[in-house]
């Protein structure tokens, strides 16, 4: 997948209908933690934040997703998975453009979970003035319950059962050999590289200086305004 694809997924993610919930989550949490004074100084409407707030956890967002593909060590992966003209031929197929269309909410809502729950644990780390956002930090059932995957997935499988296509059958062979040359690519990683994924979080540092736009600080920032 190139840059332009993941952050074309990304985009097409915040838009779905769990994507939706997520940012109007999101911009609860805005609303409830920016401060007042600091929005009215800035000419800012408390309706303006779901937008503003979708708007920045996708560009952060499509941050930390090609933050973390860099790590990986792609030479190994192309090493392994040789059939990449072979995969993108078989996306033409029209019964492997049903299972992906079938599939996708799934995909988007991966896309968003892996977005969402690393952010929360970036406020959580660096102490920012936010509210967390996804449900399985927050116990929010009736925000888990938009989650689309478990409905996908008995879709998937149905349509699975109903069809017999050696081209769906091949594209799932390969697409599991993708998933096991990601694998690979990630235990061939170099010590450092390793080290660096301990820190893979620093992706959204910076994420402040857009906050702050929005009129959220750190706990800190709060408890001691003129401290620098």
């Amino acid at each position: 997948m190139t840059p332009a694809e993941r952050a074309a997924l990304v985009r097409g993610a915040f838009a779905s209908a769990y994507g939706k919930a997520l940012t109007a989550e999101l911009g609860k949490s805005l609303r409830k933690n920016a401060d007042p004074a600091c929005l009215k100084d800035k000419g800012l409407e408390a309706s303006q934040l779901d937008v503003r707030g979708r708007d920045l956890l996708i560009k952060w967002g499509t941050n930390y997703w090609e933050g973390v593909v860099s790590l990986y060590d792609t030479k190994v992966f192309a090493d392994l998975f040789t059939a990449t003209d072979e995969l993108n031929r078989l996306k033409q197929n029209a019964n492997v453009k049903r299972y992906l269309a079938i599939y996708e909410p799934e995909r988007q809502a991966k896309v968003l979970d892996f977005i969402f729950e690393n952010f929360d644990l970036y406020v959580m780390i660096h102490r920012i003035r936010l509210t967390l956002v996804h449900p399985l930090r927050t116990g929010n059932q009736e925000l888990l319950s938009k989650n689309p995957t478990d409905a996908t997935e008995r879709a998937v499988d149905k349509f699975l059962a109903s069809k017999k296509s050696a081209a769906l059958d091949r594209y799932l062979a390969l697409s599991d050999e993708v998933q096991a040359g990601i694998a690979a690519s990630a235990a061939s990683m170099a010590k450092e590289q390793s080290a660096k994924f301990l820190r893979v979080l620093d992706f959204f540092k910076g994420v402040e200086a857009d906050l702050a736009e929005l009129c959220i600080g750190t706990r800190e920032t709060y408890l001691n305004p003129k401290q620098p």
